[in-house]
């Protein structure tokens, strides 16, 4: 259990003196502070090391052997010494993490030294700790145990390095000794020992009897460096606005008393609310979208630059009395601008303590912080926001939905990489053929990848989609259509290349011809799960030699093959070889060649690693080939919804009482109704898009797809955080349950430019 969640328990540790109204508890907590410092004092006046400083385990003492499971997660600073160096000592590591020093101390129960060298390795290892320890320094650390408990650890450092000596390790280990007997008894009298938000900085010496380690606010110099390194580091790091409220909570809001944030920013003269932690839903409705041009202390703070404080809820409501927020009495209330720029760009809501204050040089402390705070908020918005138009840019030229046909099961997948707010060139499409194209009923798939990322790789797509789609409608096969694009692309002179596959399918025959232009040659599985061996000439990347010749070749495609066309982001070529990567997607094809093809999808996208890891964009667009159906069963029908429409929702209920009994299927009418108009009233209220509903029947269960926009998944109803069952999520979390307690399976999938869901019905024994 973290400590950092125990903001009340603290008490004059960290300057956080008066959070508690119990004064034996306040007592021993000025007791506990005491001896520590005593403890660091004496220490660092014999040996003077470069930093002196208390690490506890998290959850106070631990009654554990060594071994035991139920150990604290982590060691975290508790006090140190007021050095030139203090503010750089390491913030905190697991208990289990041997490559820190501290760590091995508590786990082995011996002092560690640990010489220039070994600290160079540890920042080889994780070099964020150049940060901590940018300079040649030897380190010792010693832990803090009784025979019954492990408190934590004592860690020093001498910069420059010097050897300690056999009587200094000797000296340390008999100073940690007795401050665990010490803390041992206190922990048995009362005394809290949970590590703080941030560590206690001491002077060397005692500035007057009166000050016994309990009266060293957040504001001390070093304090304050700490403090400042440990948010500017958190900020630096972010990779979204939900990173920065994780970062101003944990390194602002705690340390100064605070136990619950709302982070607002200015938009079009609202207010909106962009972070939160520790509010109830409820709490934040009447803030998102406040009228700045109101009586309220938000608007007040943020239009009138105020820094406004309320000791209790009864105090802000006696100011402001048509409030209809903020009822917390036991809370104080704290209300902060934002600056970036030079200009206030929102505020900073703060529930804290009701004994919790802030003095002078709090408040400027917490203001610098915050004004950090607000230009990250900034950045972070203003990225998230390029980001999102760059995905919908890129989703925009995908295809809309993929041709529903009774000869082959389809789906799509896209997925960018992790390479910030750029288009990637990455593209699918699946077209119908026209009569003469050199197949009888005929489709053709396409799959290809513009080189780069960038606005131009993404308008270089979308030209070249446009183009094959064109060609291929006009009657070319594969070859023809990769020559006349080379062409194209040579022609308008974007310094762009690309690859693609194109793979014209007979869906009479199952005859299949196919093209290449430097991509991947597409993995097909048999129907029991053998390899489809393809000898397929690939010519070079569109666009690299205007006067290039390509070829093709034909092939035989038998029932239930199971056909993969993919860009090279699904081999996650950061990690593996690309022929490791096609064995494996051999291998997951044959393996699931008789699964859902949706679930087979999703099996596929996931063994290409996360988005934080993949180092490509990836696209994917798997089709089984199922042929003509040889028996009474196979029917397939589809039906459109346009965007918004939901009284097509009544009209569905009638298609399916002129559709079910042709089917064999009308004693399915009352569930499939009931489902499907849930399903489908789910996409228009949420995805706000039109929605696409394809059925198709098997010998023993009914299949049916709801394609909308929105790549979101569906929710149901018992994910729902508490105090959120009346709201639209809800709603829809509750037609989800209906389907996940009727239907025999179901299931939510990305697919493509949105998402598929789909749910099955088990279909009676027919004779």
């Amino acid at each position: 259990m973290d400590g950092m969640d125990h903001i009340g328990d603290i008490g004059g540790m960290g300057g956080d003196a008066a959070l508690r109204t119990d004064r034996r508890v306040a007592l021993l907590d000025a007791r506990r502070d005491a001896c520590l410092a005593a403890a660091l004092r004496g220490i660092h006046a014999r040996l003077h090391p470069g930093t002196s400083t208390v690490y506890l385990v998290t959850g106070g003492p631990a009654d554990a052997t060594e071994g035991d499971s139920d150990a604290p997660a982590m060691l975290l600073p508790v006090m140190a010494v007021d050095t030139p160096l203090g503010f750089t000592l390491t913030p905190g590591m697991p208990t289990d993490d041997k490559r820190f020093s501290s760590a091995l101390a508590h786990r082995t129960g011996k002092p560690v030294i640990w010489d220039n060298e070994r600290v160079r390795r540890l920042v080889r290892s994780e070099p964020a700790m150049i940060q901590y320890v940018p300079y040649a320094m030897v380190v010792v650390s010693v832990p803090i145990r009784t025979q019954r408990h492990r408190f934590g650890i004592l860690t020093l450092r001498w910069a420059p390095p010097r050897e300690p000596s056999a009587e200094t390790v000797e000296f340390l280990t008999d100073a940690a000794d007795r401050l665990a007997l010490e803390l041992e008894a206190l922990a048995g009298q009362g005394a809290r020992l949970e590590p703080p938000p941030a560590p206690v900085f001491i002077p060397e010496r005692p500035e007057s009897p009166e000050h016994s380690g309990t009266e060293w606010g957040p504001a001390s110099s070093t304090g304050f460096l700490y403090r400042f390194q440990r948010l500017a580091t958190g900020l630096t790091a972010a990779g979204g606005v939900r990173d920065v409220v994780a970062t101003s909570l944990s390194e602002v809001v705690r340390p100064f008393g605070g136990r619950a944030m709302a982070l607002c920013l200015t938009e079009r003269g609202r207010l909106r609310v962009v972070g939160t932690a520790g509010f109830a839903r409820p709490e934040l409705r009447g803030l998102d979208g406040l009228v700045l041009t109101g009586h309220c202390p938000e608007a007040d703070t943020t239009v009138g630059l105020r820094l406004l404080s309320f000791p209790s809820a009864t105090a802000l409501h006696r100011a402001y009395p048509g409030l209809d927020r903020y009822d917390d009495d036991s809370s104080a209330w704290l209300f902060l601008p934002l600056i970036a720029d030079g200009h206030a760009v929102g505020c900073c809501v703060m529930a804290a303590e009701r004994s919790c204050t802030l003095h002078d040089a709090d408040l400027s402390v917490l203001m610098i912080m915050l004004g950090q705070v607000g230009q990250a908020l900034q950045r972070a918005r203003a990225y998230e926001r390029e980001h999102l138009i760059a995905r919908s840019m890129q989703h925009g030229l995908l295809p809309r939905t993929l041709p529903h046909l009774p000869e082959i099961v389809s789906t799509a997948r896209y997925l960018p990489a992790d390479a910030g707010a750029q288009l990637g060139g990455d593209w699918y499409d699946m077209i119908r053929l026209p009569v003469g194209s050199g197949v009888g009923s005929g489709v053709g798939l396409v799959i290809g990848d513009v080189e780069g990322h960038s606005l131009e790789a993404g308008g270089t797509m979308g030209q070249l989609r446009s183009a094959v789609r064109a060609y291929a409608t006009e009657g070319h096969d594969p070859a023809g259509v990769l020559n006349r694009s080379n062409r194209l692309l040579a022609a308008l002179d974007t310094n762009h290349f690309a690859t693609c596959c194109c793979l014209w399918l007979d869906l009479d025959t199952g005859t299949a011809t196919i093209a290449c232009a430097g991509h991947p040659v597409p993995v097909i599985s048999g129907p029991q799960g053998e390899g489809v061996a393809l000898d397929v000439p690939v010519g070079p990347p569109l666009g690299v030699d205007a006067e290039s010749v390509y070829r093709q070749t034909e092939f035989a495609l038998k029932p239930g093959s199971v056909a993969a066309l993919y860009t090279d982001g699904l081999l996650d070529l950061g990690h593996r070889d690309v022929d490791t990567g096609v064995a494996l997607l051999h291998s997951t094809l044959a393996d699931g060649r008789d699964e859902d093809l949706e679930i087979l999808a999703d099996r596929l996208v996931g063994a290409a690693g996360s988005a934080a890891l993949r180092v490509d964009d990836l696209a994917l667009l798997l089709v089984r080939y199922d042929g003509h159906s040889e028996g009474p069963y196979g029917h397939v029908a589809q039906v459109f919804v346009q965007r918004r429409d939901l009284r097509h929702v009544g009209r569905l209920r009638h298609y399916l009482h002129e559709l079910l009994p042709g089917w064999g299927l009308a004693g399915l009418q009352d569930e499939l109704e009931l489902l499907l108009t849930e399903v489908v009233t789910n996409a228009l209220v949420h995805a706000d898009s039109d929605v696409d509903v394809r059925l198709r029947e098997y010998p023993d269960h009914l299949r049916v797809e709801v394609r909308d926009s929105d790549p979101r998944p569906p929710l149901l109803v018992t994910d729902l955080g508490p105090g959120e069952t009346g709201d639209a999520e809800a709603e829809s979390g509750r037609g989800m349950l209906i389907v996940d307690a009727l239907a025999s399976a179901w299931g939510s999938s990305p697919a493509g430019r949105g998402k598929t869901t789909w749910f099955e019905l088990g279909v009676p024994r027919r004779g």
